[in-house]
């Protein structure tokens, strides 16, 4: 009986090593594939072990006393932010591209050890959203995605004030809004929507802040469809643009058609012209 009950219990230590080594040889194979996306990724939009947070600025729109009504047109007495609900929209699949599934699914001890001991790359990471404040002073330091134009968005108001964008919205002779190019060989020219056609053009450029030493990104459209586009082209795209840049500062400027009869417009983008400035 005694040599029964301990070959049960061999058997019972056995199954339960094989159990964590068919459980830890996934893990060890695929985390060499999870630390060089992750390290790749980071190193895109600037987020560094001393740097690690990443700021996503949404559209404000201030609403005064008696300035906003309900669904029936009957003046109402909010006052306050609001954030446009278009945007909240691309809050997910911003947190789903820092996000890793394998990473997600480690018991916390585990992926802490990760984070401490072998690389701070394993530590969970993921944007901050927040609607952008009243004041630019408010604007926190950080690696910062602003979206929306400099009209609606206080964050990217201080940047393409600050920091030199190659592509600007601006107001044309006749009151249009265009995106023209503001520096390097091509200065001055404009991106505009075609006459007749239901176009909206978008930027997507990537800064640096050398007064803070941190990354800043531009996704703005002339209107909803574009800001929307704009992000989802970052998110789609972030591989295959840091392949063509690296780490260097760019910028995109994209055009997307048929904006109101294709509900999923803002998923085909054009890219009309790309730009870099060493």
């Amino acid at each position: 009986m005694k040599g029964l009950g301990s070959d049960v219990l061999a058997n019972i230590i056995a199954g339960v090593l094989v159990g964590i080594l068919a459980w830890i040889a996934p893990l060890l194979v695929l985390l060499p594939f999870v630390f060089f996306k992750r390290r790749r990724l980071f190193q895109f939009f600037g987020i560094t072990k001393e740097c690690p947070s990443f700021i996503v600025y949404l559209s404000t729109v201030f609403v005064v006393p008696g300035g906003s009504v309900d669904f029936r047109g009957t003046p109402r007495t909010f006052a306050g932010p609001a954030v446009p609900a278009a945007e909240l929209y691309i809050i997910e699949p911003l947190a789903k591209l820092f996000s890793d599934r394998l990473l997600n699914n480690l018991p916390s001890p585990i992926r802490k050890w990760l984070g401490d001991k072998v690389h701070w790359l394993f530590l969970p990471i993921s944007p901050t959203f927040k609607g952008s404040p009243q004041e630019r002073s408010q604007v926190e330091q950080g690696n910062i995605l602003t979206v929306g134009s400099q009209y609606y968005n206080s964050a990217g108001d201080l940047y393409t004030e600050t920091c030199n964008p190659i592509l600007r919205m601006v107001q044309d002779d006749q009151g249009k809004m265009v995106i023209r190019v503001k520096r390097g060989p091509r200065a001055g020219d404009i991106f505009e929507q075609r006459t007749g056609q239901p176009d909206d053009l978008a930027i997507v450029e990537k800064l640096y802040d050398n007064a803070t030493n941190s990354t800043v990104f531009i996704a703005a459209g002339l209107g909803v469809v574009g800001t929307m586009g704009a992000v989802h082209f970052l998110v789609e795209n972030w591989a295959k643009l840091r392949d063509d840049f690296c780490t260097k500062p760019f910028a995109v400027c994209l055009r997307f058609q048929n904006i109101r009869t294709d509900p999923n417009a803002f998923r085909k983008p054009l890219e009309l012209s790309r730009f870099q400035i060493e």
